[in-house]
């Protein structure tokens, strides 16, 4: 993948979830840009400099939410892991769900909750 499609870099996989909690409940203000989102990420994810806007998405209840990767960033995925000969190692998961059983299931919830919403099909 190239640096152009760099995904973010989550260092804390709970701290982020419960920031995106937090927004999603209204108990605190999400940021109004994408400066002011990588200074309140700091020290809990990188956001890459490929990046250059914010756009934030709440859906109620009953709208679907059709969130589709960026085209390139699929394309490339779909070569890199279709080839079926293992060469790519397996499909790359953040290490927390190795650690599941570890975990309180809220601790766990806030974890899931950063990956969904940080990530990307790649």
């Amino acid at each position: 993948m190239t640096d152009e499609l760099a995904k973010i870099d989550i260092h804390d996989h709970k701290a982020l979830g419960q920031l995106v909690a937090d927004y999603a409940r209204g108990t605190r203000p999400w940021p109004e840009t994408l400066a002011a989102l990588k200074t309140e990420l700091s020290g809990i994810a990188t956001i890459p400099d490929h990046l250059k806007a914010l756009q934030v998405v709440q859906p109620s209840e009953e709208v679907l939410l059709l969130r589709l990767p960026p085209r390139r960033m699929i394309e490339q995925s779909l070569e890199k892991y279709s080839t079926g000969d293992g060469a790519t190692g397996p499909y790359p998961l953040p290490g927390f769900y190795d650690d599941g059983d570890s975990l309180s299931n809220s601790d766990f919830l806030l974890h899931r909750v950063a990956d969904y919403t940080i990530a990307v099909c790649t």
